[in-house]
């Protein structure tokens, strides 16, 4: 028994060395992963530093510098006047843990729910728990008085108040048409405005809040002179990314759809004090495809993506697809005299698709319910209204299929964007209208969901795309999908959906006789969802592909110059 006692006790010893062996491993491991953090910091503390020396020097060193000498002395002298009795903000000497601030000015201001919306919103969300395991806190940020703010991440999440879209608020108190009028009205000004006017001090003055001085002050002062509209309370003046002395370790991240704002020499401030930022593009379609688009959007966008290479240490596309564009993009531009110091690193991530605006309790309207409630096949259209998303394409594939005897509906929800009047005019007169072919302008996220769930099939037949939200969507309802073979689509949907040629309505006109003859009408809601990430997963991917992309970016600005 003593033997056997012993035996028990020499066991259990060893297993407690091996337990112990493993925690210890376990913490070495942890400790060479800080360490390798905290070298890649420092090595691009030392890059930041030497770039702002060189910078100081070659600065100092110009002509215009020595021109410009007695303006600044004159600039100075009145700042420090009307900053009498304004006590400057205390400035912080660095954040207390490496921070990703990320960027979701459109989101915070906007009452839209499109594709780069969701994405905020779900990225947002789900950003604290990503982030925490590469030991980064979250900070949301927007442009105010050039200069990025702090923001209650629950003001991006949930208000809409902040109505206007791109650019600062126009008050209004009517509600309903002279609401919606002027608001369009103010959103076609800013345009206009940006691209006649492409400087960044007349752009802080367009996009300056209604409580500085700016566009909409002075739009205002009429009003409140007249007591027509109240001057603005007092309020305390948020935190700024201004304040901090050092960013050394944080992450800028530019999620949001930034292109009309003058967010540029705010994030040349925030990288020339040790940051490192890092933008998010979700396609090129204004450079790629100019024809889909408006021409104040692409030349905006054109610019808007000309400083991102200059101001950016990495890309990270929303597919493949775009990244590789991205990439062609940077290789071939032809900007040479602003060409940057090196390629920014580029990788890509895929996004999520549950609806993050679903109330449960929400019911369809009995409009939208009764479009579904008829025994037949309904496909469904998911997207804006413009022309890229050949909605036209469609509807002649469908007036086919009808002439044939087919006796499915289509149903379009989306939003009118641009370049599709005729279209929807074509919509108006068609003699389907309200009988087999429905337009749906104003869904809600509830009532979206109900119709991915009641539909027969997708049909997205896209010319172009930078991931195809709707899709995924789809996916993960267990929704069939019929799309146009593009190469994003075969990124995402290869071996899952049914391809379809664009060079013919026709080849979507058999797609769908094939399809309802294949598929029992009876079965239309009986389906098998299909594994899809969600949108944890894909804040994780994206979060690893910025870490990736930084390493990259890191190791690449170590190497000789000309290697």
């Amino acid at each position: 028994m003593v033997v056997v006692s012993s035996r028990f006790d020499l066991l259990r010893r060893a297993q407690d060395a091996e337990s112990r062996a493993a925690q210890a491993e376990d913490e070495l491991l942890r400790t060479r992963a800080d360490l390798r953090l905290a070298e890649r910091r420092a090595q691009q503390a030392s890059l930041r530093l030497k770039e702002r020396e060189a910078l100081l020097e070659a600065t100092y060193r110009s002509r215009s510098w020595r021109i410009t000498a007695a303006w600044r002395a004159f600039g100075n002298a009145l700042r420090r006047r009307a900053g009498r009795g304004h006590p400057r903000p205390r400035l912080l000497a660095r954040p207390d843990t490496p921070t990703l601030f990320i960027e979701c000015m459109h989101t915070h201001q906007s009452d839209l729910n499109t594709g780069i919306q969701r994405v905020v919103r779900n990225v947002l969300r789900n950003a604290p728990a990503s982030a925490a395991r590469y030991g980064y806190a979250v900070v949301p940020v927007v442009l105010e008085s050039n200069q990025f703010v702090v923001v209650d991440p629950c003001q991006v999440l949930t208000d809409k108040s902040r109505v206007v879209s791109p650019g600062p608020s126009v008050p209004a108190n009517a509600s309903g048409g002279p609401r919606a009028f002027a608001r369009g009205l103010w959103r076609l000004l800013l345009r206009a405005l940006t691209v006649m006017l492409p400087f960044a001090a007349a752009h802080r003055f367009l996009f300056a809040s209604p409580d500085r001085f700016g566009l909409a002050w002075c739009v205002l002062l009429p009003l409140r002179a007249l007591r027509l509209r109240p001057w603005p309370e007092p309020r305390s003046e948020p935190i700024s990314l201004d304040q901090y002395a050092s960013c050394d370790g944080s992450i800028l991240v530019l999620l949001d759809s930034s292109w009309t704002f003058p967010i540029w020499p705010a994030v040349q401030r925030f990288r020339r004090r040790g940051g490192n930022v890092v933008g998010v593009v979700y396609d090129l379609i204004p450079i790629t495809h100019p024809h889909t688009s408006v021409p104040h959007l692409t030349i905006a966008f054109k610019a808007w993506l000309q400083e991102h290479v200059r101001h950016t240490d990495a890309f990270i596309g929303i597919s493949r697809s775009t990244a590789d564009q991205l990439t062609q993009f940077i290789a071939t531009s032809s900007d040479k005299r602003n060409a940057p110091r090196r390629l920014a690193a580029i990788d890509h991530f895929h996004l999520g698709a549950e609806l993050d605006l679903v109330e449960l309790t929400d019911e369809p309207r009995p409009g939208i319910k009764r479009i579904f409630d008829v025994e037949r096949h309904v496909f469904l259209m998911v997207g804006s209204f413009e022309p890229r998303k050949n909605h036209s394409y469609v509807l002649d594939a469908f007036d086919a299929y009808w002439a044939q005897g087919g006796d499915a509906a289509l149903v379009m929800i989306g939003r009118q964007a641009w370049k599709t009047e005729a279209f929807l005019e074509r919509v108006a007169d068609h003699l389907q209208l309200d009988r087999r072919l429905f337009l749906v302008r104003d869904a809600t996220d509830s009532e979206l969901d109900y119709a991915y769930r009641s539909a027969s099939a997708l049909i997205i037949a896209s010319e172009i795309e930078g991931f195809g939200l709707p899709v995924a969507e789809a996916f993960q309802r267990g929704l069939p999908v019929l799309c146009s073979d593009i190469p994003v689509f075969r990124e995402i949907a290869e071996g899952k959906a049914t391809f379809f040629d664009l060079s013919h309505s026709e080849r979507l006109a058999d797609a769908l006789l094939e399809f309802c003859r294949m598929h029992d009408v009876a079965q239309r809601g009986v389906r098998t969802p299909q594994r899809w990430i969600s949108w944890r997963e894909s804040t994780d991917q994206l979060f690893a592909a910025i870490m990736r992309a930084l390493d990259r970016e890191t190791a690449a600005a170590a190497l000789p110059a000309g290697t």
